[in-house]
């Protein structure tokens, strides 16, 4: 069943600029940001199932978890 995610700000900005630089190029043709997010979760899984690569990802993966765990409860910084 298909479930909406939360992205972080930035990581989501980046798509964003991303789409828009293929927007100016390919107009009505260019992938939105759902496609953006689909073909990179693809990669994900086959980087997954390549023993390779995926204790890399494993490690990366941990970090991540660690980082969003550390600031969970802390408010935002204001900036004016």
């Amino acid at each position: 069943m298909p479930s909406t995610v939360r992205v972080p700000v930035d990581l989501y900005e980046d798509l964003r600029q991303i789409r828009l630089s293929l927007e100016s190029k390919y107009h009505g043709a260019a992938p939105t940001i759902q496609d953006l997010v689909s073909v990179a979760m693809r990669r994900f899984i086959l980087d997954w199932k390549n023993p390779d690569i995926k204790s890399e990802l494993l490690t990366e993966l941990l970090e991540s978890r660690k980082v969003a765990r550390s600031q969970m409860g802390n408010k935002k910084e204001e900036t004016s």
